[in-house]
């Protein structure tokens, strides 16, 4: 079974990105100070997660942004975000994801690009159907690892 979290998402969007653009810096977070364009952001927006039929089945639909930034007053700016487009069209209608150990194709809905103040925003959602994992026992966690909580009054219980 593949694990199914947002920092591999992360990294696996990343991984289609550097493939076609190894020179362009990817973040995943809010635009550091002092960043050189052009480079891309990802970042997830809203996002949800609903019950599903079936025990501990849920839809994941995640909102996912990636934001293409170039540097400004250039030559042939609308070209290249067209090409950056093109290449996300084509790329991102499915791409590998990665666990670690196990991979995937995810396909991706709802995919629409738009250009605001010379950046190009590619918008898309995963919807993924997950299994959330148990929540232990939390006592048994500490018994099985000989956890000793500190009572107030200086004693110990086991």
């Amino acid at each position: 079974m593949i694990a199914f979290t947002i920092p591999r998402i992360v990294s696996s969007l990343a991984a289609v990105l550097s493939a076609q653009y190894p020179d362009f810096p990817i973040f995943a977070s809010a635009a550091p100070q002092g960043v050189t364009p052009p480079c891309f952001f990802i970042s997830l927006l809203p996002s949800s997660i609903s019950s599903q039929v079936g025990d501990g089945v849920f839809l994941r639909d995640i909102f996912v942004d990636v934001v293409f930034l170039q540097q400004r007053n250039v030559l042939n700016a609308n070209a290249k975000i067209q090409e950056v487009q093109e290449f996300l069209d084509y790329s991102l209608e499915t791409f590998l994801y990665s666990d670690g150990e196990n991979s995937a194709l995810i396909r991706t809905y709802e995919r629409q690009a738009q250009v605001q103040d010379m950046d190009l925003h590619y918008q898309f959602h995963i919807r993924q159907r997950v299994s959330l994992p148990e929540n232990p026992n939390p006592m048994e966690v500490l018994e099985e690892n000989n956890v000793t909580v500190e009572e107030k009054g200086g004693g110990s219980a086991q």
